[in-house]
């Protein structure tokens, strides 16, 4: 019979720096993917930079990444406070960067018709109104997609013990 080898664990220090890694990637492919697209006329890319600013898509882009990153501490115990609190830091000055990667993305899906047509909207007493809420609605929803999550992974763990299958060790 043929004795099971126990596969090599890993060290903490690379654990950390793969789940660094994994964190930095999640949170700034969505940046990083959109730069294959082209170049966007003048007059368009500044009628999308002031519906960016009615909106407050950085802000709201930022909001979310401060709402996720106290989930992230809690499920990367292994990954140093200082890295969060850099992370964030080099987030709130890099906004500049997240509108001028969100230009282009915005110029391939509207026309500048179509943006006008935002432009206007956001300048409205309700377009300003959404703008003000959806920071709140944002984190509110947040914290109901965790709870759910959460409530979701608890009875898929509890149905698979009834099953017979046990979690995997978290070393």
């Amino acid at each position: 019979m043929e004795t099971p080898t126990k596969e090599p664990t890993m060290t903490a220090p690379r654990h950390t720096l793969m789940g660094l890694t994994l964190v930095a990637t999640v949170l700034t492919t969505p940046v990083l993917a959109q730069r294959r697209l082209g170049p966007v006329e003048p007059a368009k890319a500044t009628t999308i930079r002031h519906l960016l600013d009615l909106t407050g898509a950085a802000r709201l882009a930022l909001s979310g990444m401060e709402a996720m990153v106290p989930a992230q501490r809690a499920a990367n115990p292994q990954i140093p406070a200082a890295f969060w609190d850099a992370f964030l830091a080099r987030a709130r000055r890099g906004l500049t960067q997240l509108v001028d990667s969100l230009v282009p993305i915005y110029a391939s899906h509207f026309s500048q018709a179509e943006l006008d047509q935002l432009v206007r909207f956001y300048e409205s007493p309700l377009g300003k109104h959404l703008s003000e809420v959806q920071p709140l609605i944002l984190q509110e929803s947040m914290q109901v997609g965790q709870t759910w999550g959460a409530v979701i992974g608890r009875e898929v763990s509890e149905s698979l013990a009834r099953s017979g299958v046990k979690p995997p060790n978290p070393n």
